[in-house]
């Protein structure tokens, strides 16, 4: 390829006219910025066979970036969990969508949990002067009212 034309395909990408074919066949996927989700491996794997993401769901937390990579209480959270990897194989081998259903179910409700304990909010039970909430909820209770 003439000079001319890589000249012409850096104007294409600098002007951000670089489509998916041009991508694909020169190798431009990883120019610029280029963002996966952070659970996106375990979506595929569990598109590909749900009781294994479900198995990457459970384990997810207690692999260590240290060799031995898996150790004894990332085996115990498999075996706590071991009812859930069950579930997901059994609704797998019934046609395989309920099990995918199942899984990403799984896989998105710990998304979701595990960012509320992140965000947790601490409730004060007393008023400014000292009165907690039931006091005032039994004072309530005690009142008639006559309507």
């Amino acid at each position: 390829m003439s000079a001319n034309g890589i000249d012409q395909r850096e104007a294409r990408i600098d002007a951000h006219n670089w489509t998916l074919f041009d991508r694909l066949m020169y190798g431009g996927l990883g120019y610029g910025a280029f963002c996966l989700p952070t659970n996106f491996f375990k979506i595929v794997f569990t598109v590909i066979f749900p009781p294994l993401g479900e198995v990457l769901n459970v384990v997810s937390d207690f692999i260590s970036n240290d060799f031995p990579y898996i150790t004894w209480k990332t085996l115990k959270a498999v075996m706590n969990n071991l009812d859930r990897i069950i579930y997901s194989f059994i609704l797998t081998s019934m046609f395989y969508v309920p099990g995918l259903i199942y899984t990403l179910g799984n896989i998105t409700c710990d998304e979701h949990l595990s960012n509320e304990e992140e965000n947790e909010v601490v409730v004060v039970n007393k008023y400014e002067n000292g009165e907690s909430f039931e006091d005032v909820e039994e004072e309530d209770e005690d009142e008639d009212y006559d309507y």
